[in-house]
């Protein structure tokens, strides 16, 4: 390439302007777990036998996605922290797959006579992890790494490099739907979303049409995905060909690429992609995302390829005791990055209200303490296990994809904490934690203990170029009272400048316990069974701190439970009391990882 010069990506039809990680500062669990990942995952794994499937092309399944994954998490967890061998970690993950390229811009596990798809299918679906890692590198950290231009080089060489596979056969191309390993061309198809990042970057227009052909043939051999889906289809419906064990309803894959679909509206402005996408997140909420804010089960409908990880009227079947696995991780962060792309565009508060939930149940639940890995499956009555589907040893740590993919999820937190609008004069609050975040120019914090209850005092330290700031205001609050004048917006209390130095602002969120009974079921045993919220947060009973913790309850305790606040000296968690029962935040239920600490979300009703 030429010596131009690259920079961060501004689109114009972003409707928000996320914020830098450096800029934002949480304390807390979000906190606590984002910096655990630094010992307990990033600086373990080593980067040699990361790179190594790239290097000797052994075409093992799938562990080409390990390198991308980790990369673009501890890109963006070392732009929070600031961390200087965290910074090191990341230079030297590049360096490595750097020299893993071939002079035509191939970077993959595959020997080139079996590409574009390789003896397992992974080809793609690695690629793209690759694309996403490096992407993360160059929005963080630039593109330079020891030479001008090579990471920029590195992303469009290998995008040129799968535009030279891909495509029509009557070009001499692969199909992206003839790729893949189990489900029709959608794993590959999801390379969509970098193919548009860089093509946003570049402008090179073999990337468009590589990005046309993918949308063009639908991601899909069996149905086309868009079409269906724009339709008005059912999610775990699309490709069904009446047999339950070949289904393709995968739900990790899918919402890939919806995200791509997304990346696609952002640098193109085609309204009916964004469109596609709104149908598909409204769909799978309606029928497949659960209390949680995950989805994905090994019954009873689609029994195919990825067990405990398809589309299976989730949302319908999530009290029912015959789902066993569920909730994939990888499905719990690929969802909120789903919503996320979603917000940019629309400046829809609703799905930061959704990714808040994933956030505290689904997500934290899943986190290991130490940083070390992420639960593969989560349920909502049992413990939390080791049952994993997809696991390597990779020089000796044991990764599985979601371990890899888990710390994105918090990654992308600082990002969306507090935004701006395009003009970087109105700053709008979605998270409430305590946090410290400079936007527009200036600096708030935020001193809450949120979501234990509703109370949130916003204080400005400098107003900077500050002229308006809008409060989220959550779905399930009832009520709510700011200590200034504000206007609505929807989904946000915005209150006008001017503001001074040293104010303070208090927001008051009322909300409270309240009792959720199962949905209906193909299964009769899922009748007649309640679960108990509390704002944001699913709660369960833990045998460690409710030893009737399976016993029957009635609807009418909602009216009783009290919060009962941490007791740090002890270790206690958070609490919701009342004389039949104790319940937990989701998030800290069964913290042993292991039988020792049973606990139910969904309980017997009295």
């Amino acid at each position: 390439m030429d010596n131009r010069t690259f920079s961060k990506m501004s689109y114009s039809r972003d409707l928000v302007r996320l914020s830098e990680p450096s800029k934002v500062s949480f304390s807390g669990i979000i906190d606590d777990r984002m910096r655990a990942l630094e010992e307990g995952l990033f600086l373990r794994v080593s980067t040699e036998a990361v790179t190594s499937y790239f290097r000797d092309r052994t075409d093992p399944f799938a562990a080409g996605e390990f390198f991308g994954k980790l990369l673009r998490a501890c890109v963006n967890v070392c732009a929070y922290t600031g961390s200087v061998r965290l910074r090191r970690k990341c230079d030297e993950m590049v360096e490595a797959i750097l020299e893993c390229r071939d002079p035509d811009g191939c970077i993959s596990t595959v020997p080139r006579e079996n590409q574009p798809n390789g003896s397992n299918g992974s080809d793609l679906w690695e690629r793209k992890y690759v694309l996403l890692g490096l992407w993360e590198y160059f929005e963080r950290f630039g593109p330079t790494l020891k030479s001008e231009n090579d990471v920029v080089d590195a992303m469009l060489g290998l995008a040129k490099y799968t535009a030279s596979q891909i495509g029509d056969e009557k070009d001499g191309k692969t199909p992206i739907t003839k790729t893949g390993w189990a489900f029709c061309g959608i794993e590959s198809s999801s390379i969509l979303e970098p193919v548009m990042k860089i093509y946003g970057l570049t402008n090179d227009p073999a990337l468009l049409d590589l990005a046309r052909h993918i949308i063009g043939s639908g991601a899909c051999a069996r149905e086309n995905l868009f079409e269906g889906i724009a339709s008005g289809k059912s999610p775990a419906m699309i490709g069904n060909n009446g047999k339950p064990e070949e289904s393709i309803a995968k739900a990790y894959e899918m919402m890939s690429c919806f995200e791509g679909l997304i990346e696609y509206y952002r640098v193109t402005g085609d309204e009916k992609a964004l469109g596609t996408a709104r149908v598909f997140l409204l769909k799978i909420e309606e029928e497949e995302i659960n209390l949680l804010g995950s989805g994905g089960a090994d019954k009873p409908f689609n029994l195919g390829p990825g067990t405990g990880e398809q589309w299976n009227f989730c949302r319908s079947e999530q009290a029912n005791p015959d789902v066993g696995l569920t909730m994939e991780t990888c499905v719990t962060v690929t969802y909120m990055k789903l919503l996320l792309q979603y917000y940019r565009v629309t400046l829809d508060s609703t799905a930061i209200d959704r990714l808040e939930v994933s956030m505290y149940n689904a997500l934290l639940g899943a986190s290991h303490e130490d940083g070390s890995s992420f639960e593969y499956f989560s349920v909502f009555n049992g413990y939390r296990s080791g049952k994993q589907n997809f696991v390597y040893d990779v020089g000796g740590f044991p990764l599985s994809c979601c371990t890899a993919n888990g710390p994105m999820g918090l990654a992308i937190l600082p990002m969306l904490a507090a935004v701006t609008d395009r003009s970087g004069k109105k700053a709008y609050v979605n998270l409430y934690a305590p946090l410290k975040a400079g936007i527009c120019g200036g600096l708030i914090e935020i001193d809450t203990r949120y979501p234990e209850d509703g109370v949130i005092r916003l204080k400005i330290h400098e107003k900077g170029s500050i002229e308006a700031l809008g409060f989220r205001i959550p779905g399930f609050c009832e009520s709510f009272t700011l200590s200034r004048e504000y206007s609505a917006e929807p989904g946000y209390a915005v209150v006008e400048g001017p503001f001074e130095n040293g104010e303070t602002i208090t927001l008051e969120l009322e909300f409270e316990p309240a009792c959720v009974p199962s949905p209906k079921s193909v299964n009769p045993e899922a009748a007649g069974k309640i679960l108990f919220t509390y704002g944001p947060l699913v709660l369960a009973r833990d045998k460690k701190y409710d030893f009737a913790f399976d016993s029957p309850l009635s609807p009418e305790i909602v009216k009783e439970l009290s919060p009962v606040y941490p007791d740090l000296s002890a270790g206690t968690p958070f609490m919701l009391k009342c004389p039949a029962a104790t319940f937990v935040p989701y998030f800290a239920a069964g913290r042993s990882f292991s039988p020792d600490t049973e606990y139910r979300c969904w309980i017997k009703r009295i």
